[in-house]
């Protein structure tokens, strides 16, 4: 029956499409399981294999296909680890279309006879505004997570903080089959997803909940990473646990298990690991270090939805799902830097610092997502909320401030100026002229926070050609505390030498809550296609941030007149000795209540090429301070009107081809507190400063982007500039005292800061039949940075950084039957120039190449390795220029019979060469970095993974075909796995008559 009806519907298509010419259409199934088969190739061939046209079956497995002409043709079908299916047709004027029914695709099992040439599968292809990556086109090490995947996606980049950026843009959050997945945290599936697991990566930009429900663009785009799993494994149980250990005392444990069904999917994690989440991707040389110190973390959670099996759209629908999470984390961080900071008059002022923290946090948080659709035309949606948080800190510094490079006097500044702890004088004789002054601090803080919220989204159509109206109300409350003390050594050096000593306690309480409502209402006007977009929404905002600072100095026996303290840091005197400490011209108690409404009107015009948007949104905001500090106690009203215009044009220039241009402007204000005339000196080196003369800042932002795909080539680009630049952006006037290092720092308006940008993507596996393919990215940006610097009573002056960086990264593989090698490398160069001081201007770039291979024996047995140079260039201290040759690898063999188990050996940084340093620069200062990391090390895995209810085999491997000898990538198209040029030969041929 359902044969009969799949027929039908193909008979139906054929005879719609026959008035338009040609065509040629069907259902590609699996033969056993009777599945659609999506995204498998079809091309359309004259009878000598010459390409005539070709296209890729739906999601259902269809395809239609029209060529331009008649004659007799050959249509080959090629998916993933099936056979090859070939039909020959004959389209002529008595049959001017060819319904070929439902087409079975047997599973790929026969080796083919001599020697065979492995092609690599379609990498990557473009469908609108989405990034199709096909997961089996790239080679991972065995037992690989979803981070090693992603790393080798052509325009991903994966910072050492977990940070992805994919075609130049920043991912927000990753999803599983089009589903929330522990709320979209990126760390949770990057950790803990096997990469074996995933059959295709999708990359899109996902419109806001409200923006699907009602169609009003409210800008509040994300881009997203949507995972769809293997079939096989979408109606099973999957686990993955994952025990290691390794030497200097390391470990990374993990356990994966999910269970799924066509309506429902419930899944839990939990990993402990103290090497900084750190996993072997084998990608070859780069930047990427052990991340910024020691990490150790303890995190698990459990995350699902369940539907009661109707279409989402449905009337009667009814879907639920949420998750929970815990994480604690305890870090260990040792940091060096040396900065640089740019004054008037050619001269600058140079600090270094030397710090210790060890911290600890814990977090818990749940959420629930709630769909109910009471008819066909109305949505509900319901999203509470809740998390709680706890963390600790204890932390201690050296720190120096100089009127010129000490580099240029000793090799060691700080162990120089250090060289007593109790005799500040003690110093050598070159630093005596240049030294301003020293700070030995140590501090320690607690703190916890908690929140509830909830969001509720009601959605009515009110006809089938577009018209809706939509209520939207939220509400959230937080609290939080954090009480910290700290205890400051220091020592002026310049004219009046003195010693300071500054010891506090800060409680700073903070209670918070606001509410919403938003009504929206969408009519279709006259025109097809357009649309009139409205709504208005109400928002009120309570926030309550005290800080109490109690100046322990002021009391005997904690620092007093300079005198060393007597009681420990964390040691409170009395209840009343407390208050005498309480520090009236820095303690501060505000109150904020805000009142905004928000009017949005826009034009949206939709067909099939065109997607048009434009819109303002106008916004009355009327907020009230309540502030009291010192002898201040006032109450400020401020009214103002923000305006942002936004207008979006997407042109669907063909199926694999988009032009997309988007402007938004927006105004923003200044706090109430910069407003005020207020000065902080709770650091004594470091005082802020309010200006009451502050006027609101216009940004505008222009972006452009082109993308392509060219099937028969397996070719992809990308192409994206934007623009943006801030009017009357505020910036810190900073005021430098070279007699005490005091910096004074006040808001101000300026001009003249702007940034522009270029980037450019080019993916391609040189055709259907290639073994090899390239990538290449290139990525050019500019920013004008303008900051204002003033010296003693001296008038600011204005400084204006020019930055240009530039970086290139490209990446070739061959794959040559079990055998895959890869080149690869990367330099990024940043020019920097100074309009105030030439000494600021700067030249340095950092290059990276190498390789890495992969091979993997017939028993099961793979080798990985990468081998790259790392260089860095221009740096000031001589240190930071280094040469670090990195070389990792991993052994790895599969056991038992269904090879469910794998254990390996992971070696990190063999020749001990990595570091970790980085450069920050703006138009006021320049600072290098160094921090602690984990980088050498090996550890040992074992990973065992079970397919319950899935299938017959144990290991995720076993759904793709396996040849003879043991091992054999899957293939789409023209993808992994055996293939030869031209016709393949008789003894595997399939052909439908």
């Amino acid at each position: 029956m359902n044969r009969f009806i799949c027929t039908l519907v193909m008979v139906c298509l054929s005879l719609g499409a026959w008035a338009d010419g040609w065509s040629i259409s069907g259902k590609v199934v699996d033969s056993g399981t009777k599945e659609p088969i999506p995204m498998a190739g079809v091309r359309v061939m004259k009878p000598d294999s010459t390409f005539i046209t070709g296209d890729a079956t739906s999601e259902l497995g269809i395809f239609i296909i029209k060529p331009e002409k008649g004659g007799k043709m050959i249509v080959k079908i090629t998916s993933v680890g099936y056979k090859t299916v070939y039909h020959d047709i004959t389209l002529d004027r008595q049959h001017k279309s060819a319904a070929l029914g439902t087409i079975l695709m047997e599973p790929d099992v026969v080796a083919l006879k001599g020697a065979t040439i492995t092609a690599t599968a379609a990498k990557v292809e473009v469908k609108g505004d989405t990034f199709v990556y096909n997961a089996s086109a790239y080679r991972v090490p065995e037992g690989a997570y979803l981070e090693s995947l992603v790393e080798k996606l052509p325009g991903a980049v994966v910072d050492d903080d977990g940070n992805i950026t994919i075609n130049g843009k920043k991912v927000t959050q990753i999803r599983l089959d089009g589903k929330d997945f522990f709320k979209g945290d990126k760390s949770v599936a990057m950790k803990n997803l096997p990469a074996d697991i995933v059959e295709r990566i999708q990359a899109y930009e996902k419109k806001s909940d409200y923006t699907e429900m009602t169609g009003i663009d409210d800008g509040n785009e994300e881009t997203v990473i949507d995972l769809r799993l293997k079939k096989k494994l979408k109606r099973a149980w999957f686990s993955n646990i994952d025990l290691s250990l390794g030497n200097k005392h390391r470990y990374a444990d993990q356990l994966f298990a999910t269970g799924n069904t066509e309506n429902s999917r419930i899944s839990f994690y939990g990993n402990l690991n103290n090497v900084n989440s750190r996993g072997f991707r084998g990608g070859g040389p780069g930047f990427r270090g052990g991340g910024n110190g020691l990490t150790a973390v303890k995190r698990g959670g459990a995350s699902g939805f369940w539907n009661n099996g109707l279409r989402e759209r449905e009337g009667g629908f009814f879907q639920i799902g949420g998750g929970v999470n815990f994480r604690y984390t305890g870090t260990d961080n040792t940091t060096s830097s040396n900065s640089e900071s740019f004054l008037t008059n050619n001269s600058s002022s140079f600090s270094n610092r030397a710090g210790k923290n060890i911290g600890s946090s814990n977090s818990f948080d749940a959420d629930l997502n709630i769909q109910w659709n009471p008819d066909s035309l109305t949505q509900v949606r319901f999203r509470p909320s809740v998390s709680f948080s706890r963390s600790e800190s204890h932390s201690s510094s050296l720190s120096a401030t100089f009127n010129s490079d000490p580099y240029e006097k000793v090799d060691s500044p700080l162990d120089s100026i250090f060289h007593s702890l109790t005799e500040p004088l003690d110093i050598p004789a070159e630093l005596r002229p240049i030294a301003v002054n020293r700070n030995r601090r140590t501090s320690y803080s607690r703190s916890n926070s908690s929140r509830v919220g909830g969001e509720l989204n009601i959605m009515r159509r009110l006809s089938r050609s577009g018209r809706n109206i939509s209520l939207r109300a939220s509400g959230n409350y937080s609290d939080s505390n954090n009480r910290s003390y700290s205890l400051s050594d220091i020592y002026y050096y310049q004219n009046n030498q003195r010693r300071r000593i500054n010891n506090q306690y800060q409680d700073r309480p903070s209670n918070n809550w606001d509410y919403s409502m938003r009504l929206s209402y969408t009519e279709p006007l006259l025109v097809k296609g357009l649309y009139l977009n409205t709504s208005y929404e109400y928002q009120h905002k309570y926030q309550d941030q005290n800080r109490n600072l109690y100046q322990l100095d002021s009391l005997d026996g904690y620092g007093r007149n300079g005198e060393t303290p007597r009681y420990p840091l964390g040691y409170l005197p009395s209840g009343d000795s407390l208050l005498l400490a309480k520090s009236i011209e820095n303690s501060r108690y505000a109150t904020y209540h805000d009142d905004i409404h928000t009017a949005n009107v826009g034009l949206r015009f939709v067909n099939k090429m065109f997607n048009l948007s434009a819109g303002v949104q106008m916004q009355p905001q009327r907020t009230k301070l309540d502030y009291q500090k010192n002898q201040l106690d006032t109450v400020v009203v401020r009214n103002v009107f923000k305006l942002a215009p936004n207008v979006r044009l997407r042109y669907n220039i063909s199926k694999e081809s988009r032009l997309e241009l988007n402007y938004r402007g927006n105004s923003s204000q200044p706090s109430m507190t910069d407003l005020l005339d207020i000065t902080d000196t709770s650091d004594p080196l470091n005082i802020t400063m309010g200006n009451p003369g502050l006027k609101p800042s216009w940004t505008n932002n222009l972006d452009a982007s082109y993308s392509n795909y060219w099937r028969t080539s397996q070719s992809a680009v990308r192409l994206r500039a934007n623009y943006s630049n801030t009017q009357n952006s505020i910036s810190s006037a900073v005021t430098y005292d070279e007699q005490t290092g005091v910096r004074t720092t006040r808001p101000e308006n300026i001009n003249g800061n702007w940034d522009a940008g270029m980037f450019a993507l080019f993916s391609t596996s040189f055709g259907d039949e290639s073994p090899f393919s390239f990538f290449t990215v290139t990525d050019y940006r500019y920013a004008n940075s303008v900051g204002y610097m003033s010296v003693g009573n001296n008038s600011s002056s204005k400084n204006t950084m020019r930055t240009s960086t530039i970086s290139e990264r490209a990446r070739g593989s061959v794959r040559l039957g079990l055998f895959e090698l890869g080149l690869n490398g990367s330099v990024n160069y940043q020019h920097s120039r100074s309009t105030l001081q030439s000494q600021a201007d700067l030249d340095t770039y950092t290059f990276a190449y190498g390789g890495n291979v992969q091979y993997t024996t017939s028993f099961g047995f793979s080798i990985t390795t990468d081998l790259g140079m790392n260089s860095r260039r221009g740096y000031d201290d001589a240190s930071m220029n280094t040469n670090e040759l990195i070389w990792n690898a991993q052994l790895s063999q599969t056991l038992f019979k269904n090879k469910a188990a794998t254990i390996s050996l992971q070696f990190f940084d063999i020749l001990h060469r990595q570091s970790n340093i980085s450069r920050t620069i703006n138009a006021q200062m320049r600072s290098d970095s160094r921090s602690n990391s984990i980088n050498s090390y090996f550890m040992l895995h074992f990973i065992c993974r079970l397919n319950i209810l899935g299938g017959q085999d144990g290991r995720i491997h076993s759904d793709r075909p396996h040849r003879g000898d043991g091992f054999e990538p899957p293939f789409r198209g023209g993808g992994d796995g055996p293939r030869n040029f031209g016709r393949p030969p008789g003894n595997i041929e399939v052909r439908s008559r």
